[in-house]
């Protein structure tokens, strides 16, 4: 089993429309796509011969299929990894993809959206979560993510939110 965690938000003090640092751009998906495909083609690499007890758990997020202003980098990096899994379950019918969307998590990830997004709704948005205490502790969202795994009800590669039943 490999989870794929890596995940940065990006620049989130420019805007959609202003996005022209084409080597800022090159950073990010190094870092949040690119790697990841790198990784897992190593890994695949390893397990070739047992594959078909190979689970994939690519932690992706609802930014992955809602747009989200303010977020640019992030959903459309979440988006291009989720999409090469659905791929890779596509065409790799014995492995066992997941892509598991974990919730709005307390982690550090929510302080810098608050501190830097120049998207005031993005903000609230965030600011709304953490004052009403609707963010997700990391322990919790992983049991159900562990769950879902030893359940094993979920289609190749399926998208599948802390939220969904």
């Amino acid at each position: 089993i490999i989870f794929h965690n890596v995940g940065s938000l990006g620049n989130l003090s420019v805007e959609t429309f202003r996005m022209e640092n084409v080597e800022e751009l090159r950073q990010y998906y190094d870092l949040n796509v690119f790697k990841v495909i790198s990784l897992n083609t190593q890994f695949l690499k390893i397990f070739e011969e047992v594959e078909d007890r190979v689970i994939i758990v690519n932690i992706t997020s609802l930014c992955a299929i809602k747009p989200m202003g303010g977020m640019a980098y992030y959903c459309s990096g979440k988006a291009a990894r989720e999409m090469y899994f659905k791929v890779l379950a596509e065409e790799k019918k014995n492995i066992r993809v997941l892509n598991y969307a974990p919730g709005p998590v307390e982690t550090s990830m929510i302080d810098y959206i608050v501190s830097e997004a120049v998207n005031e709704n993005l903000k609230d948005v965030f600011v709304s979560f953490k004052n009403q205490g609707s963010l997700l502790k990391p322990e919790i969202t992983a049991k159900k993510c562990v769950k879902i795994l030893l359940a094993g009800k979920f289609g190749p590669g399926e998208h599948v939110d802390f939220f969904d039943d």
